[in-house]
């Protein structure tokens, strides 16, 4: 009678309280990282930058929530200094068992020259969720257009136009959206002429956005920078459950409907609250300026 009593208490546990159960964690971390670049490091001070804050926040999720080690057999062709490379490789990494939602605070970067080395230490401060179930495996690219053909790169010079190829396995809603230098996020996807807010995809489709050959629809967009190089960061956002891109406003007709960077972290990080299903990737492009 015990046993049963136990049984039927678990049940009942499981039956009212799935989401206590199955709720993704959301804590507040901080986390502290020190990334070394020699003399022989071909990499820029603001990559180093980059790099040190996302190193930064993965220890911050791994000091919260731990990590998971996995290996991945990966092909990929790239196109690279004007060559089409092909990329074979194993790489064996432990992945943090969480994703950072969004700063509370500007993370900090100290800079310091030892034993013929720059290190950069950065701090963050911000919020994430623990990873409890596998999210929609979703797969993209950012390309450009070489002789009639488009390949899959991070490389630009300013003018260049740039696509976007995206896929997913189930029926759902996307918005992809550009982070610049100067503090803008550009609103790319739906395009400002879509007053749902809100593009509906189906799974199993390969979709090439902004490009008008193959959607009429669409909207051509350009990556231009003033400067002798700059980064930017494009932003997907995909979820099987519908949402409404952010409140933004129109800068003029040639340029899409744009905000800040602080409010559009704080409608990103607002829904991802509220949309466990919800899955967010970045890539970081680089923009080479007029010599």
């Amino acid at each position: 009678m015990y046993n049963h009593l136990q049984y039927f208490l678990l049940l009942f546990l499981i039956t009212v309280c799935p989401t206590s159960i199955c709720a993704q964690k959301i804590a507040t971390v901080t986390g502290k990282y020190t990334f070394v670049v020699s003399e022989n490091d071909n990499i820029t001070i603001k990559e180093a930058k980059i790099k040190s804050i996302e190193l930064a926040q993965a220890e911050a999720i791994k000091e919260k929530f731990g990590v998971l080690v996995a290996s991945d057999f990966i092909n990929t062709d790239k196109f690279v200094n004007d060559e089409l490379s092909t990329y074979y490789l194993m790489d064996t990494s432990s992945s943090v068992k969480g994703e950072w939602l969004g700063d509370e605070r500007e993370p900090e970067i100290n800079i310091e020259y030892k034993d013929g080395n720059l290190l950069f230490t950065a701090e963050v401060w911000g919020k994430a969720r623990e990873i409890i179930r596998a999210s929609t495996d979703i797969k993209w690219q950012v390309q450009k257009d070489i002789e009639g053909k488009k390949i899959e790169t991070d490389q630009f010079n300013t003018g260049d136009r740039f696509f976007v190829k995206f896929r997913s396995p189930s029926d759902g809603y996307i918005a992809i959206y550009l982070l610049t230098e100067d503090n803008d996020t550009a609103c790319l996807l739906p395009y400002r002429k879509d007053n749902t807010g809100r593009y509906k995809i189906k799974g199993g489709k390969d979709y090439i956005f902004f490009d008008k050959t193959i959607d009429p629809n669409s909207t051509y967009y350009k990556l231009n920078t003033t400067h002798p190089q700059e980064y930017n960061q494009l932003i997907i956002i995909y979820s099987p459950n519908p949402f409404t891109k952010c409140t933004d406003v129109s800068v003029d007709p040639l340029h899409p409907n744009s905000l800040n960077q602080k409010d559009f972290a704080k409608w990103l990080l607002k829904n991802q609250r509220a949309d466990k299903d919800m899955v967010v990737n970045r890539k970081w492009l680089t923009i080479k300026g007029i010599e």
